[in-house]
């Protein structure tokens, strides 16, 4: 049904360009990214419009999946701490949290994202938030960076889902492809003695329920004019066995010339912009069951 009142809405959905005197920040140096992230600040003073001039600023950055980690020092994962070269869908919105909250560049990388991307912003394998349900979005709700909005925007429409997140598995399971960023000269035995260390903690960790509120893909076509430019959302697919998790991917919903886009990291390609009804069209022959999305608005913490 939904595949059907889809079909006539793409043909109306134009296709904005992104604004040609908008920084980029891929290929820029730090210096430059400094100066135009305080431009942005000063000239967009309202949170909701630097996300769009932040994010604007990624576009055309190239996809790649587990791109960041903990960085020189990491004990699993070498890959730096952030990155304006290269992204994925999580790693792209954090960026885009961190920048749009914080002018400083140097404050937006070093303090602003170590909260987002780890629990109480103790930077650690284990202190990542790897599963959107279980820790991303409880912990950045819990740090004040993001506020749920699916129940507002889609009212009596609001379906939930429950997941069971086994971490114990996912360490079990482990395999020497996330032994990440150490230098070429690292032996072999010195990896797989990392991978035993990181499938032991294993043991330290409890299954985690977590129930998710979602729009249902039935009542998106009416809901996405309500959702708020700048928010995150959060893919919801169907429970099955063989998937650790069912938050799939992260997007962020922008309105541009009075259509919504999906702005997200593509996986294999770049971070780029998307109308919202084209994009969720392409979902309908997908053998893993796209349900709805979660939506969070990105949130200033409270001072102390």
């Amino acid at each position: 049904m939904l595949k059907v009142l889809l079909a006539p809405l793409l043909i109306l959905a134009p296709l904005a360009a992104a604004a040609a005197d908008s920084p980029r920040f891929y290929g820029m140096n730090e210096k430059d990214i400094a100066a135009a992230l305080k431009k942005i600040h000063k000239d967009n003073p309202e949170l909701q419009s630097r996300v769009e001039a932040v994010s604007a600023a990624f576009l055309g950055t190239p996809y790649k999946e587990g791109c960041l980690g903990e960085g020189g020092d990491g004990q699993f994962d070498r890959d730096p701490v952030y990155s304006f070269k290269l992204v994925d869908c999580t790693t792209s919105v954090e960026q885009v949290m961190a920048l749009s909250l914080d002018g400083d560049l140097d404050k937006a990388l070093h303090e602003t994202l170590q909260k987002i991307r780890y629990k109480d912003g103790q930077v650690g394998y284990t202190n990542r938030n790897h599963f959107t349900e279980v820790d991303w979005i409880p912990n950045n709700a819990a740090a004040g960076f993001l506020e749920d909005i699916t129940e507002k925007v889609a009212g009596h429409k609001t379906k939930y889902i429950r997941k069971l997140v086994s971490k114990h598995d996912w360490y079990a399971h482990k395999t020497l492809a996330e032994i990440q960023g150490f230098p070429p000269t690292t032996s072999q035995s010195e990896k797989e003695q990392r991978l035993s260390e990181l499938q032991a903690l294993a043991s330290g960790f409890k299954d985690e329920a977590s129930t998710i509120p979602y729009v249902p893909m039935d009542a998106l076509p009416s809901a996405l004019t309500l959702i708020p430019s700048g928010t995150i959302a959060n893919l919801v697919r169907e429970d099955r066995p063989d998937k650790p998790s069912i938050i799939s991917h992260q997007i962020l919903l922008i309105d541009k010339g009075g259509v919504k886009y999906v702005r997200h990291a593509a996986f294999g390609k770049e971070y780029l912009d998307v109308p919202a009804l084209e994009y969720f069209y392409t979902y309908y022959s997908s053998s893993w069951r796209l349900l709805g999305l979660n939506l969070n608005k990105i949130a200033e913490p409270r001072k102390p």
